[in-house]
């Protein structure tokens, strides 16, 4: 008898673990292209990486899905920032030259989370802020007093009303942390602990949130033993917030790090993506200059993605909630 591949999803994935004849059905179960897809040749060339709750962090998805959200709440630094900062509404993603910021943004068009908002259907409230830190105490060499706690007071002294079973919290901090541990020293472990406890504080009253996304690319291609240690700290007691909280906290943890890897390394290359260049097309920040084909390089300007990166930053965190998920 012929088994229908829908059916063999589930047991596919069953407690993560992905058999041989998982990986035999991926690019059959996988979607090509999500909604809102690039209107460019650049596409993604990897794919989740997924694994289990239990050992070495992985891309998992515990719970969530993305057709129960009407809101999406997120929090982060420039990588998430919409150019808003409290949740209001976000202004036309457009650069308007001489300045390279899209409405505010760090790159010239929709941020990753703004792609899943609309592909969902879901309302943003973006509170993300360029160069923030998971606590700013934690660096004092830091000159930008913005971290996570900062960002979560704000939210939570809106007193808003979201029903947890229809609101996803997006979290996605560790780029700065890391570049701060090499002037400040190693406080990541501190990072870590801080990070999840305003999670931890987020699922309780009054916001009781209950789904929570979180992403990870802290070295942007490059990986250390300090930066190693932080992911899987954060993907520990994510999976301890899962497994022992009541009623049950969801989770999923995308690592935009294969994206990176495979773009900037040898495997498969940028090439294999549809770049034309691992540069920024726009070599400086404070201006947008001219920039030739802004639509296939990988960076808008020095370390920060470009629109079309974005997108596909937003279809890997798609793949990872459809191809991961564990129970």
């Amino acid at each position: 008898m012929i088994v229908p591949v829908t059916l063999l999803y589930p047991a596919l994935t069953f407690y993560g673990v992905q058999s041989t004849l998982f990986e035999a059905f991926r690019h059959i179960l996988r979607p090509r292209f999500y909604p809102g897809t690039n209107d460019t040749s650049v596409h993604l060339a990897v794919h989740p990486r997924c694994g289990s709750l239990t050992g070495n962090f992985s891309d998992v998805n515990a719970g969530l899905d993305m057709r129960r959200y009407k809101t999406i709440v997120s929090f982060g630094d420039s990588y998430t920032d919409g150019g808003r900062r409290d949740g209001g509404p976000l202004v036309p993603p457009v650069v308007i030259p001489p300045d390279p910021f899209a409405g505010g943004r760090s790159t010239n068009g929709k941020v990753w989370v703004e792609h899943l908002a609309e592909e969902a259907g879901a309302t943003l409230l973006d509170y993300a802020w360029s160069s923030a830190v998971t606590n700013i105490t934690l660096w004092p060499d830091n000159p930008f007093p913005r971290d996570f706690i900062m960002q979560t007071t704000i939210f939570l002294n809106q007193s808003h009303h979201l029903d947890p079973e229809t609101t996803l919290y997006t979290v996605f901090f560790g780029i700065n942390d890391w570049e701060d541990s090499f002037v400040d020293g190693n406080h990541l472990p501190q990072a870590a602990e801080d990070l999840l406890g305003q999670i931890a504080l987020l699922s309780e009253p009054p916001t009781n949130a209950r789904d929570f996304l979180i992403t990870d690319v802290y070295g942007r291609g490059i990986h250390n033993t300090w930066g190693e240690s932080w992911v899987q700290s954060v993907f520990d007691g994510l999976v301890k917030l899962h497994t022992q909280s009541f009623p049950r906290v969801n989770v999923a943890f995308a690592n935009f790090a294969t994206i990176w890897d495979g773009v900037l390394g040898s495997n498969p290359g940028y090439k294999a993506f549809g770049y034309v260049s691992t540069d920024a097309c726009n070599p400086g920040s404070t201006t947008a200059a001219s920039c030739p084909d802004p639509d296939h390089y990988f960076y808008w300007f020095y370390g920060h993605p470009s629109r079309v990166t974005h997108k596909i930053m937003a279809d890997y965190v798609n793949e990872v909630l459809d191809l991961c998920r564990v129970l």
